[in-house]
């Protein structure tokens, strides 16, 4: 029998999307295994199938309805992809690289245009609005590189907005003009549709979105088709107004962006749904408008290739005039070059409107198409060219301690936290890190193991599936203990955890410090940064960090770290960051903030008086807010008691915000302990036994501490006495508490040519100011005046872990000589090291 032979445009949509599925599914790894883009692989299966080749397919309404589609899509993903971040602090970049790569291709249209093509100069004008315009077509192979947040590619794409908005605008002006409608009235009408059009994709939409957020969980398919609704309304309404759609579906992009973490689920969703198959059905859909039979023709080629001289030389030219202008370097200038270059978006529908109204004949629509696919053809290849010099010079940037490694461990215990924990997980986590997340449970040894045992696993079953559905890996460990807590605290340390993140209620059980005793001890026992989470409320209505750094925080190795957390964190969600520090550390703080990657807008309040900054917090707070407070475990230089208290405090004054409690990492001081103990007269730790006082009498704090250098200036006893005013007059923040009973004073002095350490015992206890009991050892930090930052602040950390229980104290006060002090002092550290690599 013989089978029947499909007609020709095929009209069967089963067969339709199976031979374009096919076509997904081959051009990409076909022109792949050629090194060209998988982009281009589209375009050109795509014209082989068209009406002119084959003819197996036809760009009839289906395709025009899903390469629309997949279009407005597009430009709706590149606005939700983009860093906000870094285009407010890049805008002027933007906006000049934006006006200069549209300005460019315009004057050599208008020049071509009227002097050789012999156009009018309404013709000439949108012949320049065609060229001037750009689509992000290989954003997505940026993305894959790893360079979409490149200060380069983020310019480029905040450019698109206004290189799309100046063409669309001269469009609007060759409309008006050609059908006698420019009065004035037509402006004031066109500019008051499309304020309120702004005005409800920039102001309302953000709001209804944050509000649904509220009441529906993102990885529900509800939220999904919330952003489909928002972004197809926002075009519709875009063309209301006068503008084109993809202007609305870019700006939609723009106003959901802060609501959309870079690493979540949804995010994956929708970057799946456009690569895999809406943008994919564009490509093709731009295929099939080649029609190769007039590639013949001299003509079109002639106009074709002049046209498409003017994008590549005005396009070009404005990526080569970034170099000297905004200082891209070559490898940034060329991948905007095929950033900017595409034309496909405002061309087309610039183009047929030309067409339309008689301005454009059917060669030049040809000639226009044929650039089309040339510009495709082109851009992603210069992306993928110099996109992956900038991935190879990104990988090879110089080390940075902050910057090692992320393993973060997520305690779970409660299945009603488990996605919370595991979604503010993936908020920590930079988009860079190749680490995997790591759940753990701690399932209850005893008659009931086995029950427990099935618990935590499917604990973990949900934990793993948001991390899958967020496209991160994931390793999932269930432990067995007695004591959760310690189940915890080994597998932190077996898996060399740098994050540790926990979830806390808000409430606290008696007899507990700050969170809970599980949760305390598991901060307690390791020296991995810990997040502790008191949420509330979806983190995706979040609108600001509010972070409270105390005094001399930013003193501790562990702050960096925190610091990048903290902006990464900032920069997924596209928060705003602002740092509530006292006045004298406000300086610093700033610069640490500024120094650390990723870019986020921080604005860092001096307080004149530390104190009052809860008070102060109570005015500032917003209903939007996270507040984040950065704390330090006992034997720090920032550790004070009021810092253990903050946590509850901040949760009964605020019940209704998210709360989080960083505790800063000390791994990074395990090395530097190790080689302080091990290394005679290491530069970090210089005390003998001369440096140490006992048996001190309560007295003023001058008396005392001129009592516990005249150890290291037995010739000198004036300096001693100097130097002792002048490390009680720096004032109470220079002398903390770093454990009860232990107080630090520290000073650089250009009496030491190197780091020397003092430590005085006083028996009887002596009242200090600002000590939250009586001060039974001082410890003293002299360091000259000459020593770089970095190494001071290793010193004082230190120096501060010298002492840090009460068992330390009382065996310092039972030492008889300053040799046994020396060695009690000496194992202190010790012990700290063998319980950190335990």
């Amino acid at each position: 029998m013989d089978l029947p032979v499909p007609e020709l445009p095929i009209t069967d949509p089963v067969l339709i999307v199976a031979i374009t599925m096919g076509i997904l599914l081959v051009g990409p790894l076909l022109f792949e295994r050629l090194r060209i883009p998988g982009l281009v692989g589209l375009i050109a299966l795509g014209a082989v199938a068209g009406p002119s080749v084959t003819g197996l397919l036809e760009r009839d309404d289906t395709f025009v309805l899903l390469g629309t589609l997949g279009l407005l899509y597009l430009m709706f993903t590149a606005g939700v992809t983009l860093d906000l971040a870094e285009f407010a602090r890049q805008r002027r970049t933007a906006i000049a690289f934006g006006a200069l790569s549209f300005a460019l291709p315009m004057g050599l249209a208008l020049a071509a245009g009227v002097g050789v093509l012999g156009y009018g100069l309404p013709a000439a004008a949108l012949l320049g609005s065609i060229v001037g315009s750009h689509t992000l077509l290989a954003l997505p192979l940026a993305g894959r590189l790893g360079i979409s947040t490149n200060r380069a590619i983020v310019v480029a794409t905040g450019a698109t907005l206004v290189t799309d908005l100046l063409s669309l605008l001269v469009l609007a002006v060759v409309q008006g003009v050609e059908g006698g409608g420019g009065g004035a009235g037509f402006w004031l009408a066109f500019a008051a549709r499309a304020a309120v059009w702004a005005a409800a994709v920039l102001w309302l939409l953000p709001r209804v979105a944050r509000s649904f957020f509220r009441r529906v969980r993102r990885e529900d398919d509800a939220a999904f088709a919330f952003l489909l609704a928002a972004v197809f309304f926002s075009a519709w309404a875009a063309e209301l107004a006068g503008l084109a759609s993809i202007i609305g579906a870019f700006l939609a992009g723009i106003a959901l962006n802060r609501l959309i973490p870079k690493q979540s689920p949804l995010m994956t969703r929708l970057q799946f749904v456009g690569d895999a198959i809406l943008v994919p059905f564009f490509l093709v859909s731009v295929g099939l408008l080649v029609d190769v039979r007039v590639l013949g023709s001299l003509e079109v080629w002639g106009l074709a290739l002049l046209f498409f001289a003017l994008v590549v030389v005005g396009k070009g030219g404005a990526a080569f005039l970034s170099i000297p202008a905004f200082g891209f370097s070559r490898d940034e200038s060329g991948a905007v070059a095929g950033l900017t270059i595409p034309q496909a978006a405002a061309t087309l529908a610039v183009t047929l409107i030309g067409f339309d109204i008689g301005l454009f004949d059917q060669t030049a629509v040809n000639a226009v198409v044929v650039v089309i696919v040339l510009s495709c053809l082109v851009g992603p290849s210069l992306v993928q060219a110099f996109g992956r010099r900038l991935a190879l010079a990104e990988a090879e940037r110089p080390y940075e301690p902050a910057e090692a490694p992320e393993r973060i461990l997520v305690a779970l215990s409660n299945p009603e936290t488990a996605e919370e924990l595991m979604e503010l997980a993936l908020l920590l986590r930079s988009a860079q890190s190749e680490e995997p997340v790591y759940p753990v449970a701690v399932a209850r040894s005893g008659h009931e193991e086995a029950g427990r045992v099935a618990d935590a696993e499917r604990l973990m079953e949900r934990a793993v599936t948001w991390a899958t559905a967020a496209s991160v890996p994931c390793v999932p460990t269930v432990r067995i203990d007695d004591n959760p807590a310690a189940g915890v605290t080994r597998a932190a340390r077996e898996l060399r955890a740098s994050e540790i993140v926990a979830g806390w209620n808000g409430q606290i059980s008696p007899g507990a410090l700050a969170f809970g005793h599980v949760v305390d001890e598991v901060v307690g026992e390791t020296r991995s940064m810990a997040v502790v989470a008191r949420l509330v409320s979806p983190l995706a209505a979040a609108k600001r960090l509010v972070v409270l750094a105390p005094p001399l925080v930013w003193r501790e190795v562990g702050f960096a770290r925190a610091v990048r957390v903290l902006k990464v964190l900032a920069s997924q969600k596209g928060l705003r960051v602002m740092v509530l520090a006292a006045e004298a550390d406000a300086p610093e703080v700033t610069a640490r903030f500024d120094e650390a990657r990723p870019e986020a807008a921080v604005e860092v309040v001096a307080l004149a008086d530390w104190r009052r900054a809860v008070r102060h917090l109570d005015t500032l707070a917003q209903a939007d807010d996270v507040l984040v407070i950065v704390g330090v475990r006992s034997g720090a230089v920032a550790w004070r008691p009021a810092l253990q208290r903050l946590p509850r405090v901040l949760a009964r004054r605020h019940p209704t915000l998210d709360l989080l409690s960083v505790t800063l990492s000390e791994a990074e001081l395990v090395p530097v302990l190790a080689e302080a103990v091990n290394a005679d007269g290491h530069e970090d730790l210089v005390l003998p036994p001369a440096h140490i006082a006992l048996d001190l009498a309560p007295a003023a704090p001058d008396s005392m501490l001129r009592r516990v250098l005249y150890g290291g200036f037995p010739d000198a006893p004036s300096t001693a006495a100097r130097l002792a005013e002048a490390l009680v007059g720096d004032g109470a923040e220079d002398a903390p508490e770093v454990t009860p009973g232990v107080v630090f004073y520290h000073a650089h002095t250009d009496a030491v040519d190197a780091p020397r350490t003092f430590v005085g015992v006083c028996p009887g206890g002596v009242a200090l100011p600002h000590a939250s009991g009586p001060a039974h050892v001082l410890l003293v930090l002299l360091a000259p005046e000459s020593m770089a930052p970095d190494a001071y602040l290793r010193s004082l950390a230190v120096t501060a872990r010298l002492v840090r229980s009460e068992a330390e104290v009382e065996a310092l006060l039972a030492a008889g000589t300053p040799e046994e002090a020396h060695a009690v002092l000496f194992a202190s550290i010790r012990n700290d090291l063998m319980e950190s690599a335990v």
